[in-house]
């Protein structure tokens, strides 16, 4: 069963984004929750998200652009703090274009040279039209804009460090 909403938000159950050919909802949203259908474009979806991490889907883009020279098909880093990273299967201009969520993927199979499935971590399955290549090299990309953005590691270091002193236990003898 397909639910109807107006206000969903992208996090980190949703799983895909895809077309939904319908005169009223153009967006199937594929979520841990369910299936969703709405009238807001994958592309106003993704916006949103970006926007309420304090920044645009174009700024997102734009910066890891910068970072990665991927121009063409460049993953979306949707939450930098719940690692969130949006692929695009075709180009975002496209309007065969869907969206899959990368932490979400659990197997890429190849069913024809041209179109592929997705099998998701709770094993629910879709069909792209797209081949398992594509799929996989932006699985790559999108690995990759993981480490560069979402890595949690810090780094410490001390300019100068002082050497730390044994401690040893002593009595005091009064």
């Amino acid at each position: 069963m397909v639910l109807i909403v107006e206000d969903y938000e992208v996090s980190e159950t949703t799983m895909a984004l895809m077309v939904y050919a319908h005169p009223q909802h153009q967006t199937k949203i594929l979520d841990l929750e369910g299936d969703f259908i709405t009238s807001e474009s994958s592309k106003d979806l993704l916006n949103h998200a970006c926007l309420n991490e304090g920044c645009t889907a174009e700024g997102r883009r734009t910066a890891t652009i910068m970072a990665t020279n991927y121009i063409q098909k460049t993953p979306l880093l949707v939450n930098q703090v719940e690692g969130i990273i949006a692929i695009p299967t075709h180009s975002p201009d496209q309007h065969t274009c869907c969206w899959i969520f990368l932490h979400h993927v659990l197997q890429v199979t190849s069913i024809t040279p041209a179109k592929c499935k997705i099998t998701f971590q709770n094993y629910k399955e879709i069909e792209l039209d797209v081949s398992a290549a594509t799929i996989r090299e932006q699985m790559k990309k999108a690995s990759i804009v993981q480490t560069r953005f979402c890595s949690g590691q810090r780094y410490a270091f001390w300019l100068n460090p002082k050497p730390r002193r044994k401690m040893t236990k002593r009595r005091l003898e009064e």
